[in-house]
């Protein structure tokens, strides 16, 4: 069994994820993008101890800045909503690393969420948005898990010029996140998991990249955003990146140990 699964939308996310994660520690799958392929995959994840969903998102509260890494406190899709009790755990882990951190609501739509709409989602307290993250964390039943997702698109953008810059930003933040999720899964699952720097050799990069899910859905711009990575590891974070409110994108809850429920949320502004 995996200690720890980490599910990415895209090939651009899996690589920067799986940078930082030490070899046999975790298993990066890539979902494909969506909530219909997110929630395939979810049908079929293999074994693990833990689960995390991780990748890029979209801000819909303008006090956001790309490359800020916002932890799921609870993941909403239409009127339901699921917590995430593990959240303090994992926000602890990565302000520990240095990451700049945040916590809230995350909502996974299923189309691309643009102007007024993200204003009609902040003021009912969400602060980011994806398109993958509600069936996978449906999925995960009573393991810990947790959502991740690195601001690449914010709610203030007034230029076009700015997302590529944005995208590199929020390239290189998530490439750091990997040892605080083997840590955080380590805590979470009670198992004793090392961290260490990044020992991943090709041979493992190689074995994981068969790990794709839904390949053969892959969009165009997934397929263009790998052929950029392989090109140039940067550069690839510059070209193509989309993003939850772009590509549809403390610590104060309990310590984890209360059963996760649905629960619907309320339509009223929540503070």
């Amino acid at each position: 069994m995996t200690a720890l699964l980490v599910c990415t939308a895209l090939g651009i996310e899996a690589r920067a994820v799986r940078h930082g994660l030490p070899a046999g520690d975790a298993l990066v799958l890539r979902t494909g993008m969506g909530p219909e392929r997110a929630a395939r995959a979810a049908a079929r994840l293999p074994s693990a101890d833990a689960l995390a969903v991780a990748g890029f998102g979209g801000a819909v509260r303008e006090d956001l800045r790309a490359g800020d890494v916002l932890v799921a406190t609870e993941v909403r899709f239409g009127e339901r909503a699921l917590p995430c009790p593990w959240a303090p755990l994992l926000a602890a882990e990565l302000a520990r690393h240095g990451l700049p951190v945040r916590t809230g609501p995350l909502v996974t739509c299923g189309h691309v969420v643009t102007g007024a709409e993200r204003g009609l989602l902040a003021e009912r307290g969400a602060l980011a948005v994806d398109m993958e993250t509600w069936p996978l964390a449906e999925a995960a039943g009573g393991l810990p898990f947790a959502a991740l997702r690195v601001i690449a698109d914010t709610a203030d953008v007034r230029s076009p010029w700015a997302v590529p810059a944005y995208g590199v930003v929020a390239y290189r933040v998530l490439r750091r996140i990997g040892p605080a999720l083997v840590r955080w899964a380590a805590h979470a699952s009670g198992a004793d998991h090392t961290t260490g720097a990044d020992h991943t050799t090709g041979a493992d990069r190689a074995a994981d990249d068969d790990h794709v899910m839904d390949d053969d859905h892959t969009t165009g711009a997934d397929r263009a955003m790998d052929a950029d990575r392989a090109a140039d590891a940067d550069r690839a974070a510059d070209d193509d990146l989309a993003t939850g409110a772009g590509r549809g994108t403390g610590p104060d809850a309990d310590d984890g140990s209360a059963p996760r429920k649905e629960r619907p949320f309320p339509s009223s502004r929540e503070g």
